[in-house]
């Protein structure tokens, strides 16, 4: 049963550009003292590694810290990779870079008394979450992240607590709580966003009552099981201003997305960021490990548009344009080029690297329609195509992104969970 999602974010064209350092051959109840970087592999790592980030340890001013929250699911490494299945050796590899770029891996009450309180944390950080309650989390990625000492939260969904077929048992989940481990809801069933749909359709009281049961009751019977519990994560991703409202009468105090991005301290703790770190695209991790992602937006923008030309036919968003987050499609005319071979034809977005964009025949347009709305301003799009002599050209535009009042939330449905 693979988790749902309707993203697949690549990093492909600018993922060298923003690439790292090479990978190296509660509730406010703090589960154990762990994730301060005393383990043996902490230890012995201050002593090869050289860190050159200062902040790696020094606690700065609350408006200077920023967190990427990373998300992973499932692990093995016998069965084939998909988005949600990673393979272990993998999951090993990123958090021994993590280790040795000197980052912080910092607990959910850190996290939260950081956002919500006054707590002083380094400039970069890393929140490690596990969404579902795979057996492989306790089987594979557990050794890991107890190996390195790092905190985690376990996003489960209480209908998949069992112990049969690929689910934990509630023991497993205890135990883990003894090492790390914070708890929080990933809803009862786990539904799609198409039935959560379906009910916010059929009108106020049905919506309620399936929020009191999906939410309200999640909160209830991990507390049961586990001791208080205080963070939601949105199934698939999918929520609504009802949910936002609701969530607070429950007793939780922050909800996390699947929309990427880092968090800072004015993030909407209703609508927390997350990278959904995908074991088919590595370029995921490396974008979430980039703290300069700021910064180089602007300095991408520069230099994709000194590279390339604009574009000699008409585009949509309009180049320094102002477009809403929800862009319903992408598009360029380039059936106006002469001698252009349309199965060339390539677009590279910000923020998903290339896209699956398709050239229509019948009018000679390209056109994606993003899963996701855009969370950082400006995005730069760029075409590139081979003449039918096979001489490559590029093309390159940006447009700004103005936000509206709306909730985000998946464009998509993925029946594959």
């Amino acid at each position: 049963m693979l988790y749902m999602m309707g993203l697949a974010m690549a990093w492909s064209a600018w993922g060298q550009y923003f690439e790292p350092p090479p990978i190296n051959p509660d509730p406010v109840e703090e589960p154990a003292e762990v994730g301060r970087g005393e383990s043996t592999v902490a230890r012995q790592g201050r002593a090869i590694v050289d860190l050159p980030d200062a902040d790696g340890t020094q606690p700065v001013a609350r408006e200077k810290t920023r967190v990427a929250v990373l998300g992973y699911h499932n692990f093995s490494n016998t069965k084939p990779v998909t988005e949600m299945l990673m393979r272990t050796s993998e999951f090993r590899q990123q958090m021994d870079y993590i280790h040795k770029a000197g980052l912080r891996v910092i607990s959910m009450k850190e996290f939260l008394n950081w956002r919500l309180g006054t707590l002083q944390l380094p400039a970069k950080c890393v929140l490690i979450t596990l969404d579902d309650g795979w057996r492989s989390v306790y089987t594979d990625a557990f050794p890991i992240l107890k190996e390195y000492g790092y905190p985690f939260t376990l996003f489960l969904y209480t209908k998949y607590m069992t112990g049969l077929g690929d689910s934990m048992t509630p023991a497993m989940i205890r135990e883990m709580q003894q090492h790390g481990a914070t708890i929080g809801s990933h809803s009862t069933s786990h539904y799609y966003p198409s039935t959560w749909k379906k009910e916010h359709a059929r009108g106020e009281k049905a919506f309620t009552d399936i929020m009191d049961v999906e939410m309200g009751g999640s909160f209830k019977r991990l507390g049961e099981l586990f001791g208080p519990i205080n963070t939601y994560c949105y199934p698939g991703g999918y929520v609504t201003p009802e949910m936002i409202k609701r969530l607070p009468d429950y007793g939780y105090v922050a909800a996390f997305t699947v929309i990427p991005g880092k968090v800072d301290v004015h993030e909407d703790t209703m609508q927390v960021h997350r990278y959904m770190v995908f074991g088919n695209d590595s370029s995921i991790f490396r974008r979430a490990m980039d703290f300069s992602s700021h910064a180089a937006s602007s300095r991408q923008t520069s230099r994709t548009l000194r590279n390339s030309p604009v574009p000699p036919f008409p585009v949509y968003p309009a180049p320094n344009a102002e477009a809403y987050e929800d862009v319903p499609v992408i598009s360029a005319q380039v059936g106006t080029v002469q001698n252009i071979d349309p199965s060339t034809v390539q677009m590279v977005v910000s923020g998903f690297g290339r896209v699956p964009g398709r050239v229509d025949s019948s009018s000679g347009t390209v056109q994606w329609s993003p899963p996701l709305r855009f969370y950082q301003s400006p995005v730069v799009v760029e075409l590139s195509w081979k003449d039918v002599d096979g001489t490559t050209h590029k093309a390159s535009w940006y447009f700004n992104v103005k936000r509206s009042t709306q909730i985000p939330y998946e464009k998509h449905d993925n029946n594959n969970r």
